[in-house]
């Protein structure tokens, strides 16, 4: 029997969802909806002219990419993690980041640096550019493509786990935007640790990399609590 593929309602289904996936990016990007905030998705589906499922189907897209959070109670909120559970996550990410960082280094091939290289790139251009959700992604790939190169699978799996949760405090990221330009200095000094095949020096700057976000992170939440007092 053969396979069509998908239906026309499968589609469209997928595109009205692919578009409510975007336009709520978007409002969260633009600073329209804050860390914190609910939302309705009676009130989102009317907005956007797009049904119930498709705006759930949506929302559990951007929980994946850690601009919302679902609460025990079904809530769905934008993310905003709390100090501490930035620091519990930062702390342990240095550490793990550092050691394959350091493991990468003593390990990358030739053709791994060279892809290194190219990750590095985009990353540039995307700051270049002010395109804060392509930095995102391209940050991720990254850092796990470091993870990879160390050549370790229970370390990777563990970073990955880690870079998951991690994912929901890059709403607040957003309220930092001079936090960018430095956080690619410190992407620039992490490749060249790996150019120069220096494994300590790749350790040191990856864990300074995620101290230095850490409290970053810290700080814009400290912000938006001023704000609202």
């Amino acid at each position: 029997m053969l396979d069509h593929g998908p239906s026309r309602a499968e589609k469209r289904f997928r595109s009205l969802t692919k578009v409510a996936f975007e336009e709520i990016r978007e409002a969260i990007l633009a600073g329209k909806l804050a860390p914190g905030e609910r939302l309705f998705e009676a009130k989102l589906a009317a907005s956007l002219k797009v049904g119930p499922v498709a705006i759930r189907e949506s929302l559990r897209s951007l929980e994946a990419k850690g601009y919302v959070t679902f609460r025990p109670d079904n809530e769905v909120v934008v993310s905003k993690p709390s100090k501490q559970e930035i620091e519990d996550a930062y702390t342990i990410a240095g550490v793990l980041e550092g050691l394959a960082a350091r493991l990468a280094a003593e390990r990358a091939t030739p053709e791994e640096i060279a892809h290194l290289r190219e990750l590095h790139k985009v990353l540039k251009e995307s700051c270049q550019n002010r395109d804060v959700a392509r930095y995102f992604d391209a940050n991720n790939r990254f850092h796990r493509f470091i993870a990879e190169i160390a050549s370790n699978e229970r370390l990777y799996a563990l970073i990955d786990q880690l870079r998951q949760d991690i994912q929901k405090t890059r709403v607040l990221a957003l309220r930092s935007p001079q936090r960018l330009e430095y956080s690619m200095r410190e992407h620039d000094q992490i490749l060249d640790a790996f150019l120069k095949k220096n494994p300590a020096l790749a350790e040191s700057t990856a864990v300074r990399h995620l101290k230095n976000q850490m409290l970053a992170l810290e700080q814009a939440l400290d912000a938006l609590k001023g704000e609202k007092s």
